[in-house]
């Protein structure tokens, strides 16, 4: 058994996805405007027809469904109309068919005017990333992009974009003269720009950088699922050890035959899986087994197995896994046939509990828990088909989902294989959260690696979080790259300062001192939260002692995503130190997966 979790998110964290699927071709294109001329209201048309009224500088406008072709662009002075007065200006616009395109109004670097179009990414991001992409449409020299005081693009001149896939998160974000360390906008400090996950976010420099230079931007919504899923891997293939890639990225290395993973936490969304001969280089060799659009949901237990079909040809199956309530007394069993053998029945005790199982199906029933004599028939028959004689006795416990999972080939190397899922992992790692209400989010975030505990037995639920495990909480849930600015001079030497510094590079927490051994109150979580999470503003409260506070806002965007319900109907108890059990809940919510 094996532990992955922080592999699994870095990798998914700092490589972009190829390009997805993405929709069908349509005949029409959405189209989006650009407005990046300062000092002039404009209207424009397309084809001769007013499309867009009084339009200001810094406004985008759209999309604009039009037909995909050739279509006339032309951009007049506000009231001014074509044929008549003269167009400020004009130029043919290529419309691909189910395209998405953006044609901006600028200025070029010496302060002629420009019209330039671009073309949308619009395929998938890694799940729990977003896409930020630059377009440099203002009379300036070209510059470098820095965001968390790294250089995110270099020497991008006007007329020209560039884009990355990045970790969902809050960048501050400056522009330097290309190739230097002057700054060039703003004049200090720097702009914050959201990055929310499943979205584009194009940012557009406009105007003159000596004068009416401005940031703007246009947001589109790449139509995946926010959330986290908990994901095991089974690995059923005989006789051959594997690496496994995820979006094009190594995950699991060396993953040995009749192995299953421990849960993980994996954030949702479709995923390309690959599996190669282990050591293979991916460049060079074809897959094993190639899985394109697993699809990880959010807030469920989810399974990928690496099977033979019913033939004996490698592929991959996923299946959730029921984690709903068992009732007092009873047991769950799950069996999935995965293994190269025609359907069966599955009896347990010699009576028939799931009959007819093809290979990549399963089914489930609630039983007393006990143990079991399982056998397989050959479905619909008396034939028994394994064991040779005999039976296999399987023990399902109390409360737990048994999964049995039939690998290999029936005949020679077929076995069963055994995993035990209660939805929060197979068992608690602390001896001291048996009397807590948050006993199973602990044992939740236990298990996909956003907490280690205080020790390796206990959790000290009661104990009040500090900042710097403020920061180490935040890191490991959304698996954040480590940084090598040092952000704050007061934490060196902290068992935290990594954490911290990951934490500052991406906007999480904006203090000038850091204070890591301060206890967070419930007021400073909820901005932490709002801000790790990218979570909207939230509106109306039953909180009556949050009115004027500091941190009002982030508990009001909280309180709308479901992550906290007040410590009463009508308190929320803003300025009370957090403790770690109260903080694993507000986690589990977070990621969608918590009760």
């Amino acid at each position: 058994m094996r532990r992955l979790a922080t592999i699994a998110l870095a990798a998914l964290l700092v490589v972009p996805l190829a390009a997805s699927a993405a929709g069908a071709a349509s005949a029409t294109t959405d189209l989006s405007v650009v407005h990046g001329v300062p000092g002039v209201t404009v209207d424009v048309y397309v084809d001769g027809a007013l499309t867009i009224d009084d339009f200001t500088y810094e406004t985008v406008a759209g999309p604009l469904s039009v037909g995909s072709g050739s279509h006339l662009v032309e951009v007049m002075l506000d009231g001014e109309v074509p044929g008549v007065d003269m167009p400020v200006l004009a130029g043919s616009v290529e419309l691909p068919p189910g395209g998405n395109v953006t044609a901006v109004a600028h200025l070029d670097e010496v302060g002629g005017l420009a019209l330039s179009v671009f073309s949308n990414d619009t395929t998938f991001t890694n799940a729990g990333q977003g896409r930020v992409v630059v377009r440099h449409a203002a009379q300036a020299p070209a510059v470098d992009v820095l965001a968390a005081g790294g250089v995110l693009f270099a020497d991008l001149a006007n007329g020209e974009e560039t884009q990355a896939d990045v970790p969902a998160a809050s960048y501050p974000v400056t522009l330097n003269a290309a190739g230097t360390s002057t700054q060039a906008f703003p004049s200090s400090g720097a702009v914050d720009l959201p990055i929310p996950s499943n979205t584009s976010v194009i940012v557009y420099a406009i105007g003159d950088l000596g004068g009416a230079f401005t940031l703007a931007t246009q947001s589109i919504d790449l139509g995946q699922a926010d959330g986290y899923g908990i994901v095991t891997v089974v690995h059923g293939v005989p006789g051959l050890t594997v690496d496994v890639y995820l979006n094009g990225d190594l995950a699991i290395a060396g993953f040995a035959p009749d192995t299953i993973t421990d849960q993980f936490l994996m954030p949702a969304g479709t995923y390309d899986i690959a599996i190669y001969a282990a050591g293979s280089d991916p460049l060079a060799n074809a897959p094993a087994i190639m899985a394109p659009g697993v699809v990880v949901p959010a807030a469920a237990n989810a399974t990928v197995v690496a099977h033979l079909d019913a033939l004996g040809t490698p592929t991959a199956s996923v299946f959730i896994d029921d984690v709903s309530p068992i009732a007092a007394g009873n047991a769950r069993v799950t069996v999935r046939h995965t293994a190269a053998a025609p359907a069966v029945d599955v009896l347990a005790g010699g009576a028939v509990l799931l009959p007819d199982v093809e290979n990549g199906e399963g089914g489930g029933a609630d039983v007393p828990a006990g143990t079991y004599a399982v056998t397989l028939n050959a479905a619909g028959t008396s034939t028994q088909a394994y064991p040779d004689s005999g039976a296999v006795d399987v023990a399902l416990a109390e409360g737990a989902n048994t999964i049995v999972y039939a690998v290999g080939t029936l005949g020679a190397d077929f076995e069963l294989l055994v995993d035990v899922v209660d939805g929060l992992g197979e068992g608690g790692a602390f001896d001291d959260i048996s009397k807590s209400v948050h006993s199973d989010n602990i044992t939740l975030i236990e298990r996909v690696d956003v907490t280690k505990g205080t020790s390796d037995t206990t959790y000290s639920p009661k104990d009040t979080v500090t900042r710097g495990q403020m920061a180490a909480f935040i890191r490991r849930a959304l698996g954040l790259p480590a940084s090598a600015v040092d952000a704050f001079s007061d934490d060196d030497g902290s068992l935290f300062e990594g954490d911290i510094n990951a934490i500052a590079a991406f906007g999480i927490t904006r203090a000038t001192v850091y204070d890591a051994d301060a206890p967070v109150t419930r007021g400073e979580m909820a901005a932490f939260l709002k801000r790790a999470f990218n979570l909207p503003a939230g509106g109306s409260t039953p909180f009556a002692d949050i009115d004027g506070n500091l941190f009002e806002a982030d508990i009001a965007a909280i309180y709308a995503a479901g992550i906290t319900v007040g410590t009463s109907p009508d308190t929320y108890g803003p300025d009370d130190p957090v403790t770690r059990e109260q903080m694993a809940t507000f986690l589990a919510r977070a990621l969608g997966i918590g009760t």
